[in-house]
């Protein structure tokens, strides 16, 4: 199995899981909004995400995306964590940049705010 692919695969589902956390607000990002996520953490995530959608496509190679996650080289699981990290750290800026105090959301481009979910 070709490691680039498989670190590309994963690299990708960083982007899906958080695209779709987006409507999640007690979800992961919430619990990783205080803390720095350590790599078996983000590891776990990604394996049970792709478990849970049904989305992982090498169970040729690999029956499991846990399988596959512990195939790949120490130096490609960082590359996938940094870049889980730095997605988070990305999606957490956005939140706390439209809000305001008292717990309101500031919508760009309109004088009006809506309440925001607690995320």
């Amino acid at each position: 199995m070709d490691e680039r692919k498989l670190k590309r695969y994963f690299k990708q589902q960083v982007h899906v899981i958080m695209e779709r956390s987006a409507s999640e607000p007690d979800g992961f990002r919430a619990y990783f909004r205080d803390r720095e996520p350590k790599d078996d953490e983000i590891l776990g995530l990604l394996a049970v995400t792709a478990m849970v959608n049904g989305e992982f496509p090498r169970r040729e190679c690999f029956p499991t995306p846990v399988e596959a996650l512990a195939a790949l080289s120490p130096a490609a699981r960082s590359v996938i964590c940094r870049e889980f990290r730095k997605e988070l750290r990305s999606c957490l800026r956005q939140l706390s940049a439209t809000r305001r105090p008292g717990g309101r959301a500031q919508v760009a481009g309109n004088r009006f705010a809506t309440i925001a979910h607690q995320a």
